[in-house]
Parts: C-alpha cells; sequence; structure tokens
C-alpha cells in the first residue's frame, strides 16, 4: 500500500531529502494525486520532472502513470473502510452491540480454525534462527506487536519493507511469515508475490482469504462476518502469541 511506502521512507530518512521531500507532499496531497500531472507536482515541490520519476522508480513503481493509479487505488480503499459505529444510537449502546458482536465472531472462528495449524506454526516460530515478517496495508501494524513480543523471548526478528525489495539473505533455519488479512494488497501487486514466491526460505501464511495460495504452509482464519476480518486476525496473532509462554 503506497502509504506503508510513505512512512517508511519518513521513518528512515530525513525529510530534507528529495525522496523524503517527495513522500511528505504525497501524504499530504495523496487525495489531490489522481487529479495532477507530474508536471504540476514538479511545480508545487520545486522538484524536476526527471527527479520525480527517478523517486517514483525508487519506490518501485515503473512510470508516474503506475504510481497515480496506486493513489487512486489507496482511496479508493478509504470509502470501502468498513463502519462498526451506527450514529443514530448512544455510545453506550454502540460499544455494547460491537462487544456482543465481536464475541460471536472470536466463538466462530476458534470452533473452526485448525488450531493444530497454529501450534505447528508457533513450533517453527521457537526453532527459528531469524523471524521474518511480511504484510500490506493495514496488516502492517500487526508485524510491529509481532515482532515486539517475539523479541521479548530473545527471537530475532525482522519486518521485510513494505515492497519486498530488499535483498534478504535467509539462511537455514530462518522464517518469513507473511500476513494478509484479505488479500487485496497482493492482488494489486503482482510483482510482490513472485519476490515473495522465489525467496528461498521456509514460509508461512496467515490470512482470512482461503483463495490465497501464496506460501507452502498456510493458516486460513474462518471468519462469520468479513467486516470483522482485522480484528480477528489480530486476536488469532494473540491466541499464537501466548504459546510463546508455554
Amino acid at each position: 500500500m503506497i502509504i506503508d511506502k510513505m512512512n517508511d521512507i519518513l521513518n528512515s530518512n530525513s525529510t530534507n531529502t528529495t525522496l523524503g521531500e517527495l513522500c511528505s507532499y504525497i501524504k499530504a496531497n495523496i487525495h489531490r494525486i489522481p487529479k495532477l500531472s507530474i508536471d504540476d507536482i514538479a511545480k508545487e515541490c520545486f522538484i524536476s520532472k526527471g527527479q520525480i520519476s527517478k523517486c517514483i522508480r525508487k519506490l518501485d513503481y515503473e512510470n508516474y502513470e503506475e504510481f497515480r493509479n496506486e493513489c487512486m487505488q489507496y482511496l479508493d480503499s478509504l470509502t470501502k473502510r468498513k463502519k462498526f459505529i451506527n450514529p443514530q444510537d448512544s455510545f453506550a449502546t454502540n460499544v455494547m452491540h460491537f462487544t456482543k458482536t465481536m464475541i460471536n465472531n472470536i466463538q466462530y472462528t476458534i470452533n473452526h480454525i485448525n488450531l493444530n495449524l497454529l501450534h505447528n506454526l508457533m513450533q517453527d516460530i521457537k526453532k527459528a534462527n531469524k523471524v521474518y515478517l511480511y504484510a500490506h496495508g493495514d496488516a502492517r501494524s500487526l508485524c510491529y506487536n509481532m515482532q515486539r513480543e517475539l523479541q521479548i523471548y530473545d527471537i530475532q526478528t525482522i519486518i521485510c519493507d513494505v515492497d519486498f525489495n530488499k535483498d534478504y539473505l535467509f539462511f537455514k533455519n530462518d522464517l518469513l511469515i507473511v500476513l494478509s488479512t484479505n488479500g487485496y494488497s497482493f492482488h494489486y501487486n503482482k510483482r510482490i508475490i513472485k519476490r515473495i514466491r522465489e525467496a528461498n526460505v521456509d514460509k508461512w501464511l496467515m490470512t482470512c482469504n482461503k483463495n490465497i495460495t501464496l506460501c507452502q504452509n498456510q493458516i486460513v482464519i474462518p471468519l462469520l462476518e468479513e467486516k470483522y476480518s482485522e480484528y480477528i486476525m489480530k486476536y488469532i496473532i494473540d491466541i499464537l502469541l501466548l504459546e510463546l509462554q508455554n
């Protein structure tokens, strides 16, 4: 997801660089990007068209058109974000309804998920020399939660870059865990799928989408209601991490 790329760049680079300045501009103006040409951005940022094209390639887009399409897809995803609160109801009513529905969804998932696979994944994590985590979009925040918990137990953990574009030096007993709530991000970027499949490392995929076939080991998280997928995904990861205490 493009906003992940912007955040990764801004978190690791000075905004005084050309790439940093452009990323800051994109974040602040992403709603306008679909209507702007590369000339418009060059004028507003005081950056040459050549430099903008170079930065766009650094962001793993072949050209400005591909970059702009990615911005449009991100904006489209915002319009489809799920709403859980009824503005006509009181705060207390919304809280009670959400809590009751979540309990029902959690119970359904626990009754239908393959707990043996979860146990197998945790055993692989415990045996791993180093654990690599990859996710796109909203699921990326789950990587940071996992990294924090795994490092408490001295399990070396690395979060892969958002484009899975670095040359990771995988060794024997290393492990790559891919998180994808619904697979939409992978649908938009076939290059990332290719890189993950070609990575010479043991892999696990955790997803709520049974139609994704990305890794040799996969855990499909059953859902009662698709709109709660992100919450259920986080819950299952919390359950997985509880096994670290054993």
